[in-house]
């Protein structure tokens, strides 16, 4: 799916995802890790139901400044700002670097062991609900 964004819409996306996410406290901008690269295209992949809003807000801002444009589809077009900051956010966490900065490994294989009690049981923190008994709410008659 590699390169089905053009090269003005990346320029666009950079320059609004550094505008939403910018260098601060050791952490890189967005630009500075990629987000308008490869994984761009493989977020749109996984989620076309952005896809929509995404280009729509992106168009909008082109030729824009960068903060001007992010501050417009805040107040005239919320759900386009919205999905153009979480394919962003998404693109920015998908990166080595980052989740080495924030030291989240990513997703690993943890195996349970069906024979072990489980440390929320062991360590008491059920015991209190245990004790307390049942607590419901009847649900309302339609």
């Amino acid at each position: 799916m590699s390169g089905s964004v053009d090269e003005a819409t990346r320029a666009t996306f950079r320059a609004i995802a550094d505008v939403l996410i910018p260098a601060a406290e050791g952490m890189p901008a967005a630009s500075e890790v990629g987000v308008h690269g490869d994984v761009l295209d493989r977020i749109l992949g996984l989620r076309p139901d952005l896809a929509e809003r995404f280009f729509r807000g992106l168009q909008a801002a082109t030729g824009a400044d960068a903060r001007a444009a992010a501050e417009r589809l805040n107040k005239s077009d919320p759900d386009a700002l919205s999905a153009i900051g979480l394919i962003a956010s998404a693109a920015y966490y998908m990166q080595p670097r980052v989740r080495a900065l924030i030291g989240y490994p990513g997703q690993e294989k943890r195996p349970a062991d069906p024979d072990e009690t489980p440390e929320y049981v062991a360590n008491g923190m059920l015991q209190q609900v245990i004790d307390r008994g049942a607590i419901y709410r009847p649900t309302p008659k339609a």
